[in-house]
């Protein structure tokens, strides 16, 4: 059996809707800060505006048209350093960025208790979510709505995971979800057929992490935009 996590603060903060590339940019500032002892880990939330993300080992057989019809469709091109093929951003998915020191030095811990915050926090609304072994993700009846790639930098985290909440999935059509073709993607608006309380989600998320990784919420703050704030408990 594997020893007890000791439980640590963790800084949860919520960017609201932030573009793709700006987020990146604070990822890879806090991973340096946190190598430099200068913060303390966080859990970042955050919505983007539409965006396909193509992972280190992704190409262009990975999108369904190119990049100018894209950009003329207003969706996003990021080419990023996290494993995995092409995914879809949207406005109502939840992204989950931990920038975090892994408690343990075993990646398949960190993915498996990461993915299984996911099923928590779809159990909650009803809703039960899979696992597929050796494939990255949570599945609902089949289809996919969760998608999850980690980049590890000396044990440190970044990137994380995108749940589809209240978001249209409509730019999940302009890609080959994870390199399969044959993917069908759901939200938990469309499982659950109505709108979704995305402060709700949030607080259930932000719970079960910190129960899977032992962490106490040190602070939060739901949008730094508006400086609106949402409880945990």
């Amino acid at each position: 059996m594997a020893p007890s996590l000791m439980e640590t603060p963790l800084v949860v903060v919520d960017w609201g809707r932030l573009e793709y590339e700006t987020a990146f940019s604070r990822q890879q500032d806090m991973v340096s800060g946190l190598l430099a002892g200068t913060i303390r880990d966080n859990l970042i939330l955050v919505e983007h505006p539409p965006t396909v993300t193509l992972g280190r080992r992704a190409t262009g057989a990975d999108l369904h048209c190119s990049e100018q019809a894209l950009r003329a469709q207003g969706v996003v091109l990021q080419r990023i350093n996290r494993g995995g093929l092409a995914t879809a951003h949207e406005p109502g998915q939840l992204v989950a960025y931990p920038i975090t020191r892994l408690k343990r030095h075993d990646v398949r811990w960190f993915a498996d208790s990461f993915l299984n915050v996911v099923v928590s926090v779809l159990a909650d609304f009803g809703v039960k979510g899979e696992l597929k072994q050796g494939e990255p993700g949570v599945w609902v009846n089949g289809k996919k709505i969760c998608s999850f790639g980690i980049a590890l930098k000396k044990w440190i985290s970044s990137h994380g995971i995108a749940v589809n909440i209240n978001n249209s999935l409509a730019t999940f059509n302009l890609i080959v979800p994870c390199g399969r073709p044959r993917e069908v993607v759901t939200s938990l608006r469309q499982e659950l057929g109505h709108e979704v309380d995305m402060n709700l989600v949030k607080k259930r998320f932000v719970g079960h992490f910190c129960t899977a990784f032992a962490y106490r919420a040190a602070a939060h703050t739901a949008n730094e935009k508006t400086g609106e704030e949402y409880a945990l408990s």
